[in-house]
């Protein structure tokens, strides 16, 4: 089973210690690393310098190794710059996962066979390395707040009250990085989101983990550990879920999509707001409280519509061509990315322009 999404936002920064996380260095990787011009690391891969230039990151198979990928946008490029260490006991159906945690620290996980914990790791910067960390769950979705971290399991892992499955969420202290709860929620979680600047977060479960049909909605606080249904409507297919300021974002088609030209429309209420996408596949969306974006699939090519968070009124429109499906969407300083397969596209939402460049490799998480 795909691990759910992540909404990113990454203009909430700040800096946290983190004294329980293990430093393990990889003498082998760090080395290889220590050098200013591109070099080839284990298995051949080369490596790329670019550690200040890379403003975020992702995860990519190159030459049957999973390596972490900075992104340059201003360049543009995107190139490796470490080989994740690989064990025996890697598994390679579940996708591991990156991400950037409140505090500006990149984190990524690493699924293992067998029930085992994931192997976890932190992106030293300053030194060019991964340095381990301390972890004993296994399976499981990081999602990012603000002072606290919320890890969703990827498959139902426990019953509810009634005794029907359910997932469980554990709340763990991003200083510590120690369990303070565990939620329960009803069903397969399908999709999940959340927003470095709020310690709540978005979930969207399945009572069969079906595609989105019948998909329950629901806030987690993270704080006090209260999970609050909010109302989807009965005729949308949920597609997506961005989570702004703990504020839910549900997207998707109406029972009755028709082809043609895509259509975006938004309803919003205090307790959620749905967007509707109408003439197009969607693939990704991306919310902060004043606005959403969202990557629509029409033809051969992608869209990025963004409306205005409140009243939906349309602010920008861009068309990304021969792009035919977008796996995820991430904001730069003036910019967005559009991730898919092998290439990364930059595009400019409010001049329309558009630069496409390649990923080293097969994209895995962005």
């Amino acid at each position: 089973m795909p691990y759910p999404k992540t909404s990113k936002h990454v203009e909430y920064r700040t800096r946290l210690a983190s004294p329980a996380r293990t430093t393990l260095l990889l003498t082998a990787l760090s080395s290889a690393l220590a050098l200013t011009t591109a070099c080839s690391g284990p298995g051949g891969v080369d490596l790329g310098n670019d550690w200040k230039g890379s403003s975020t990151f992702a995860l990519a198979k190159v030459d049957g190794l999973v390596t972490v990928v900075g992104i340059n946008p201003d360049k543009p490029r995107a190139e490796s710059l470490a080989v994740v260490p690989q064990q025996a006991d890697d598994d390679d159906a579940i996708s591991p996962h990156i991400v950037e945690l409140a505090d500006g620290q990149w984190v990524l996980t690493v699924p293992r066979k067998g029930g085992k914990p994931d192997r976890r790791y932190e992106i030293n910067r300053k030194d060019h390395t991964l340095d381990g960390m301390a972890g004993d769950e296994r399976l499981r979705r990081i999602l990012p707040g603000k002072t606290l971290v919320a890890e969703v399991a990827g498959l139902p892992d426990t019953k509810s009250a009634s005794g029907t499955a359910a997932s469980s969420v554990l709340v763990k202290d991003q200083a510590q990085w120690t369990t303070k709860r565990e939620l329960k929620v009803p069903g397969t979680i399908d999709f999940a989101a959340s927003d470095p600047a709020s310690d709540t977060v978005c979930l969207g479960s399945s009572a069969d983990g079906g595609s989105g049909d019948g998909t329950s909605i629901s806030v987690a606080d993270l704080a006090d550990g209260k999970v609050t249904p909010v109302a989807v409507p009965s005729d949308l297919d949920v597609k997506d879920l961005a989570c702004p300021s703990g504020h839910p974002v549900i997207v998707g088609s109406p029972a009755s999509a028709k082809s043609g030209d895509i259509k975006v429309s938004l309803k919003r209420t205090a307790a959620e707001t749905v967007v509707t996408v109408d003439g197009g596949r969607v693939d990704a969306v991306a919310a902060t409280d004043s606005s959403i974006v969202v990557a629509a699939a029409t033809s051969n090519d992608t869209e990025l519509v963004e409306v205005d968070a409140t009243n939906g009124k349309e602010l920008h429109r861009a068309r990304v061509k021969d792009l035919a499906a977008s796996l995820d969407i991430t904001p730069t300083s003036t910019d967005w990315l559009v991730y898919a397969e092998n290439t990364v596209t930059r595009v400019n939402l409010t001049t329309g322009e558009t630069k496409q460049f390649d990923l080293p490799g097969t994209l895995l998480d962005s």
